[in-house]
């Protein structure tokens, strides 16, 4: 699986264990290998992608948001998200990026939205043992449904990848409490891309999103000029990332294991601001996560030899 930001630790692994039965785990390469071409296409024409999404909070009410996302081949594009309060609004050519933004870091909610479209395409890893192949139906047509554990040291996950059996298209997946269901593929530049998108989290309905893709055969002139009162910035030449220095973890506690993931920036002081929490196995310890992440200092990223501000992952373990 696609592995979250945080602390880093890498394993030098030889070969894959765990007696898998290396027929079953070549077919199943083979099975996602193929939802990720129908999905990947060759190439793409000038397009604008649209999508509109859907919240479901208990707590406040449903909310609406939409992103679009405008791309000139060989020059740049266009992104703009609008989510309550929230704007931003990127422009990126080969001088390097204007942006205009209420906040320097996103809601988790869009956060989400990019991640997931115009699709969530992922691969398998060492970590990935996979148990059994079946037969099974997505959206009302026959899948084949590949069922695997992702062993992280002392954990494990039950997860599941469902692939449809008439266009080979990835039709669902359940990664940890995460279930992701696409449908509705349409047709775009040879590649088939989700129409819809239902997104929940431990069992709860987060985000139902919709999305268009069109060709852009006339683009208005001022479609990439950089906004009114735009902070200009430039693509680095040389980059450095941030180093941990000090990151206090969570001290053990009784009632299992749970991981936080949180968002935040890495200012040029090298500490963590503005951080939210994007997805939460146990929000009544989310406070905690945010006060433990304020405590950490980094040696900043460099950007040319100086200090600059990059926005980061966290995935704080509480045992």
């Amino acid at each position: 699986m696609k592995p979250a930001l945080g602390l880093l630790v890498l394993f030098f692994l030889t070969g894959i264990s765990f007696g898998q039965n290396m027929q079953l785990r070549q077919e199943a390469l083979t099975l996602l290998e193929r939802a990720n071409a129908v999905s990947s296409p060759p190439s793409l024409p000038n397009l604008e992608r649209t999508v509109t999404f859907r919240v479901l909070d208990s707590a406040t009410g449903p909310q609406q948001g939409t992103f679009t996302r405008v791309v000139i081949q060989g020059t740049g594009r266009r992104d703009e998200m609008t989510f309550g309060s929230y704007h931003l609004l990127n422009v990126f050519t080969g001088h390097g990026l204007a942006t205009v933004r209420t906040s320097n870091v996103m809601p988790p909610a869009p956060a989400d939205v990019l991640r997931l479209t115009p699709i969530d395409l992922v691969r398998f890893d060492n970590e990935d043992v996979i148990y059994a192949i079946n037969s099974s139906e997505t959206n009302g047509h026959p899948a084949k449904c590949i069922e695997f554990n992702t062993i992280v040291g002392e954990r494990t996950e039950n997860n599941e990848r469902c692939v449809e059996s008439t266009n080979g298209t990835l039709a669902r997946e359940k990664i940890g409490n995460e279930l992701i269901v696409n449908s509705n593929f349409f047709s775009f530049s040879g590649e088939l891309i989700p129409g819809r998108i239902e997104y929940s989290y431990g069992g709860i309905p987060r985000l139902d999103i919709t999305q268009t893709m069109t060709v852009l055969k006339h683009s208005t002139p001022n479609v990439l000029a950089a906004p009114p009162n735009a902070q200009m910035r430039h693509f680095c030449k040389t980059y450095r990332r941030a180093f941990g220095r000090y990151m206090p973890q969570p001290k053990p506690r009784g009632g299992g294991s749970a991981d936080i993931l949180v968002r935040g920036v890495i200012g040029q002081d090298g500490k963590v601001h503005d951080p939210v929490v994007q997805r939460s196995e146990r929000p009544d310890l989310n406070a905690q996560a945010l006060s433990i992440i304020q405590q950490w200092i980094f040696t900043p990223a460099l950007c040319d030899g100086k200090p600059n501000a990059t926005n980061a992952s966290f995935v704080l373990h509480f045992r």
